[in-house]
């Protein structure tokens, strides 16, 4: 074996054990914010799952939808991400805004500043599942997403 593929090889396992070790640390470092004490009631929900819920970010779920309040009555001030929201666009946007900053967000995809104030972040993110689905398109993907708003016009 020449020593070109001995190194290939040896990296390529080296990542692979990397990646198999950081889904693993996923998997295992949700214990904090899966004990919240809003999961006696919304375990049906599922668990918090992906990086938001690593506990090293320390978030718990009043992080992002605010303190219980008079919840479980209705109405209530709990921040709810969807469409249909009863919260505009711009303050729920705001609430991921905390920790994200919009200069790194811009930087990452320019799509980010075109939509900031008109589009929820969650009408492309997920991010209760183990991963989040926008994350995991390819460009030609995500393109075609943007048809589900855009179409061309001839």
């Amino acid at each position: 074996m020449s020593r070109i593929n001995w190194l290939l090889m040896l990296s390529v396992s080296v990542l692979s054990l990397a990646l198999m070790s950081q889904q693993a640390h996923c998997n295992d470092s949700t214990e904090q914010i899966n004990n919240d004490s809003c999961m006696k009631c919304h375990k049906r929900n599922g668990k918090m799952q992906g990086h938001h819920a690593l506990d090293e970010l320390n978030l718990s779920c009043s992080s992002c939808h605010g303190e219980k309040g008079n919840h479980p009555k209705k109405p209530n001030d709990l921040m709810v991400f969807s469409a249909d929201s009863d919260f505009a666009v711009a303050t729920q946007n705001q609430v991921c805004l905390t920790c994200h900053i919009p200069k790194k967000l811009a930087d990452t995809e320019w799509t980010h500043n075109v939509h900031a104030q008109k589009v929820a972040c969650s009408a492309c993110h997920q991010l209760h599942p183990q991963t989040d689905r926008i994350m995991t398109l390819t460009t030609k993907q995500r393109s075609d997403e943007c048809q589900r708003c855009h179409s061309v016009q001839r």
